[in-house]
């Protein structure tokens, strides 16, 4: 059971009403186990957990059961906390199976958030190298600006001078 692969989640989890919820009849097949005891574990959850988890996370729902000549069957629908919360106590091999296997996508998940913030940490300094490096820039354009305003006026005067000098003088012809 590799929970990293979301094809296996499809084996616990429905979509209803825009939420992800599992029922106890599919927690009872996939786990191997009769459905009374799954509602049984759910009882004893029930009775150990605070109002507002078991309000958020089990709805306790009826179905008719054709088989029993329509007498209404109880099963509960949870959310995956709730999911989790239930099969974290169970044993057997299926169990075992599980929780590695959450426990090995809570670790890769930690990996993958480390490479995360290390690439951004990574990203963040070769940033701020970049935003040095361009300020002292900035900085060395300013100092040269500053510079060329007062060298330009008398640099200019001096061009024209010269300029003014090396112009030929056509002699010009009158008839």
């Amino acid at each position: 059971m590799q929970l990293a692969n979301p094809e296996n989640f499809k084996q616990f989890v429905q979509i209803k009403e825009n939420n992800a919820v599992t029922t106890s009849e599919i927690v009872a097949k996939v786990f191997n186990k009769r459905h009374s005891d799954v509602l049984r574990a759910i009882e004893n959850l029930i009775s150990n957990s605070p109002d507002n988890f078991i309000e958020r996370n089990f709805a306790f729902c009826f179905k008719n059961n054709r088989l029993q000549n329509g007498k209404p069957q109880p099963y509960v629908e949870m959310t995956k906390n709730g999911f989790v919360l239930l099969v974290m106590g169970f044993t057997g091999k299926k169990a075992v199976e599980f929780k590695i296997a959450y426990i090995e996508a809570f670790d890769y998940m930690q990996a993958e958030l480390a490479k995360g913030t290390k690439g951004l940490l990574e990203q963040y300094y070769q940033v701020l190298g970049e935003h040095k490096a361009e300020k002292q820039f900035a900085s060395l354009c300013g100092q040269g600006l500053s510079q060329w305003k007062e060298k330009k006026p008398l640099l200019e005067a001096t061009l024209r001078l010269f300029e003014d000098k090396m112009q030929i003088e056509l002699p010009i012809l009158n008839n």
